[in-house]
């Protein structure tokens, strides 16, 4: 699974429930890349954004719902797992909200990180990622902006 976010420096990814910023050419490379892939979300985050096209969209939700077009709900890693075994080809990529991303941490392989270069004052936040994960590249990506590649570490088990 990729976790796929606009986070600042703090690592907050939204404020009062609402995303902290919207840059267009994150927007824009964010289409590009989920075309044609999985999204999942949280319930939230569903709500927020809907069901996008040419995506199948995975929610996250404690109440049990009737799946629509393209959209799939679930209530554990379980059922995601089920599901989204439907789609081998397609790769899976994590979007928010923060509850899910933290349920879902352990899952996650790699993450592409849009970091902004200052502290919105944010209130969801995810994990760090420095302890599991490998930076493998950090490129600039806007003036306001940078675009971290992170790949989970190898067990040492």
């Amino acid at each position: 699974m990729i976790l796929l976010l606009l986070v600042d420096l703090d690592n907050a990814i939204a404020k009062d429930g609402e995303q902290i910023l919207f840059i267009p050419e994150d927007l824009k490379r964010f289409k590009e890349r989920t075309q044609g892939h999985v999204l999942v979300m949280g319930r939230k985050t569903f709500e927020a954004i809907g069901a996008l096209p040419h995506r199948e969209t995975f929610v996250m939700t404690r109440q049990k719902k009737k799946p629509a077009p393209h959209v799939h709900y679930f209530q554990n890693e379980d059922e995601l797992k089920r599901l989204t075994a439907q789609f081998p080809d397609k790769k899976v990529y994590l979007v928010g909200g923060a509850g899910v991303v933290k349920s879902l941490w352990h899952c996650i392989t790699e993450a592409y990180l849009t970091r902004v270069a200052i502290y919105t004052g944010g209130d969801t936040r995810i994990p760090s990622l420095e302890k599991e994960f490998e930076l493998k590249e950090n490129k600039p990506f806007t003036e306001q902006a940078r675009e971290e590649h992170w790949v989970r570490k190898e067990s040492s088990f």
